[in-house]
């Protein structure tokens, strides 16, 4: 699986799977209504070492919501920063989009919407994706 271990991107590596991450790692998926702020999706909680999710998200937000809680998880991170929300968001866009993936796509369409509804991932990641792609890219010329 893509976004796991040692597994590099190619043809017959599967696209990165948060679910199965969460059951590989022991942590459990909890879907709640009664989450700490209104405005959330899903959170990780050290206290209870689960990540609460709200029911009936559409489907690429719930898949980039638990895998950005699993780094939250994975970082041991107790309550937010803006440095360990930042840290999240690279990761997950990481591992829920593969280089493979965009390539396959170059060719179809430049809308970042279309491909982030084709990689069944939210606009945010995607922004987030290509942010780090132009960082990369500047890095490389510097």
């Amino acid at each position: 699986m893509y976004g796991v271990s040692q597994f590099e991107d190619g043809p017959s590596v599967r696209d990165y799977d948060p679910w199965e991450h969460a059951a590989m790692l022991g942590l459990p998926i909890v879907f709640r209504h009664d989450l700490p702020d209104a405005a959330m999706v899903a959170c990780y909680s050290e206290e209870h070492g689960a990540v609460f999710v709200r029911p009936d998200l559409h489907g690429a937000v719930e898949r980039c919501a638990i895998a950005h809680e699993i780094v939250h998880f994975e970082h041991g991170d107790v309550g937010s920063s803006p440095a360990q929300e930042e840290r999240a968001d690279r990761i997950a866009a990481r591992r829920l989009i593969r280089p493979r993936r965009l390539d396959e796509l170059a060719g179809v369409t430049e809308d970042p919407a279309v491909v982030a509804l084709e990689l069944h991932v939210t606009e945010k990641v995607m922004r987030t994706h290509l942010r780090m792609l132009r960082h990369a890219t500047v890095e490389r010329r510097g």
